[in-house]
């Protein structure tokens, strides 16, 4: 019995060495495909409840590619940043057309409905500046998208209690109704016996 095989066993090695290398090199590069994905709701860490009292007006410039978030600080340089609205203050959002490109925007539901018809008026130039006011966020807006590039310009939008806590009535913090610090409850007040 004769051998027909014109490859050696060590050049068959040779080549299933060089095929597996390049295989795990591959792998461990192929994570380019995910990176256009996120929305940028990581802004560089946490949305800290802390880091937004006080803001009053949001900045971005739209570009084809995305919302860049302009200010406050901690989104700045951010594409399509998530941002962090406490429910029931008012909020100016400010945008540049960066880009020349016909823009708007749209403070939109789950079902990517307008929320209270807040959406402004298409831009085309670039340069050019407009302001959309939410006299009151609700707990409904759920995204900031620009119609036209809804699918590269989209942003999340996280709505919180004001961290102050108010004046007590709802948060539990020495109203009586809740139990915290009346009299009924027998944590070192009058009525304990």
């Amino acid at each position: 019995m004769s051998r027909n095989n014109p490859i050696s066993r060590r050049t068959a090695m040779k080549i299933t060495g060089a095929a597996a290398t390049t295989a795990l090199v591959a792998g461990c590069s192929s994570d380019s495909d995910e990176n256009g994905s996120e929305n940028g709701s990581e802004n560089g860490g946490e949305l800290e409840a802390s880091n937004w009292e006080g803001v009053e007006t949001i900045e971005f410039t739209g570009e084809m590619d995305g919302w860049k978030g302009s200010a406050p600080s901690q989104i700045e340089g951010e594409s399509n940043p998530t941002i962090l609205l406490f429910e029931g203050q008012s909020y100016d959002i400010t945008w540049t057309n960066g880009d020349g490109k016909n823009h708007n925007l749209e403070i939109v539901d789950d079902s990517d409905e307008p929320v209270n018809d807040l959406s402004t008026d298409q831009m085309g130039e670039e340069g050019e500046t407009q302001t959309l006011t939410i006299e009151e966020v609700t707990s409904d807006m759920k995204e900031y998208v620009c119609r036209p590039h809804e699918s590269q310009m989209r942003g999340t939008i996280e709505v919180q209690q004001p961290p102050s806590g108010g004046n007590g009535d709802e948060s539990g913090n020495g109203n009586e109704s809740t139990g915290n610090g009346n009299e009924s409850t027998g944590n070192g007040n009058e009525s304990e016996e």
